[in-house]
């Protein structure tokens, strides 16, 4: 799988960022893109897009951590925060352009 973008979200329930977590995009061997996401640094769940059809393929929520709401913060673009942020900078390669934004 080839990393193609990630992104910290805010999960907090307001606009303090109070909690967050990550989301990792993959591009599988397939063509497929493969989402991974992280609660602070925990593992939390992923999901797999068909490219061709943009239809869910798999998805999977570890479910000691799972609440409705964790779903709705991830998918709501209005709370990802980039990369650089947090760490001032961003790793990726010159050819890098950002999939995962507001």
């Amino acid at each position: 799988m080839k990393l193609l973008d990630r992104t910290l979200v805010n999960l907090g329930r307001s606009i303090e960022t109070d909690s967050l977590g990550h989301i990792s995009l993959y591009q599988k061997p397939n063509g497929n893109l493969y989402y991974v996401y992280f609660i602070e640094a925990r593992y939390f769940g992923m999901k797999e897009i068909d490219t061709t059809t943009d239809s869910i393929v798999e998805q999977d929520r570890t479910s000691s951590d799972y609440h409705y709401s964790l779903d709705i913060f991830f998918e709501d673009k209005t709370r990802y925060l980039g990369w650089d942020r947090m760490f001032g900078a961003d790793f990726m390669d010159e050819n890098y352009t950002p999939l995962l934004m507001a």
